[in-house]
């Protein structure tokens, strides 16, 4: 009895797991469907993909500045994803391995900050680089986000499970601090850099608001301000051949990604 009732739970749950797959994945086959030229429309029957899609991506890839767009996007959102994970690894590991009294009112501030909408934060980040004269620069674009308080968060929680015996033996053999961070740290922390690489990458090129701010030359745009002009190609083709990046950094790292959150959220 116990057995028959097992084999249940867990067919109910595969049952509900399938649907709620269905669900996030039925949108992506209608982008795929638009972006090969088929349809959606209930009167011409159930959706389905057509047969312009190469047709589609070459008069992209060929024929719009698509790829100068999507090359500097990525450009700067691995230089911004690698930055990210050295602030925050450092922030993290700092807040959990090192004592000091006022650390936890300090984190909680950090962890406030996350909670104000962004917008809030717009104007008066524009006028200080507008101030330091770093308008259409890159560099503008990608300094607020290298230190993210959800990834720093990820990074302290996991920090309180790191064995401590570990640090201390390191130093008892000599070992800087420096060298204890990237030689016995940052190996045992491979979940959390792969949770990190995740977010921090999909931060940057999701990133629309403030790239559309401080850039202001219409000759470099990030990916997602180039997916709101007209005039580029099938605009569903574009939205799918901007997803590229996200699926494969996602996919490449989702074996560690479960762990990583797990153990910061426990």
């Amino acid at each position: 009895m116990r057995k028959m009732i097992k084999k249940i739970k867990t067919a109910g749950t595969y049952i509900f797991l399938s649907i709620t797959s269905l669900c996030f994945l039925l949108p992506l086959y209608y982008v795929f469907c638009l972006a090969s030229g088929g349809s959606i429309d209930p009167r011409e029957g159930l959706p389905h993909p057509g047969l312009d899609l190469w047709k589609n991506i070459s008069f992209i890839l060929f024929k719009t500045d698509f790829m100068h767009s999507f090359l500097y996007t990525l450009s700067y959102t691995l230089v911004q994803t690698f930055l990210t994970l050295v602030v925050c690894a450092l922030a993290g590991y700092g807040f959990e391995i090192y004592n000091d009294r006022h650390k936890d009112k300090f984190f909680k501030v950090i962890l406030w900050t996350y909670m104000v909408p962004f917008t809030t934060f717009v104007v008066p980040m524009f006028m200080i680089f507008g101030d330091l004269g770093m308008v259409n620069t890159t560099t503008a674009m990608i300094l607020p986000f290298i230190a993210s308080p959800l990834i720093i968060m990820v990074f302290r929680q996991q920090s309180r499970a790191f064995p401590k015996e570990l640090i201390e033996a390191a130093r008892m053999d000599g070992l800087r601090e420096p060298f204890i961070f990237l030689r016995v740290y940052v190996p045992n922390m491979k979940p959390t850099f792969a949770c990190g690489v995740i977010i921090a990458f999909l931060n940057g090129w999701n990133s629309y608001q403030w790239p559309r701010i401080i850039m202001q030359n219409d000759e470099v745009m990030a990916m997602t301000v180039y997916l709101t002009h007209q005039g580029h190609g099938n605009t569903m083709t574009l939205i799918l051949m901007s997803m590229i990046p996200t699926l494969i950094v996602f996919f490449a790292f989702q074996k560690y990604f479960v762990e990583g959150m797990k153990g910061a959220l426990q």
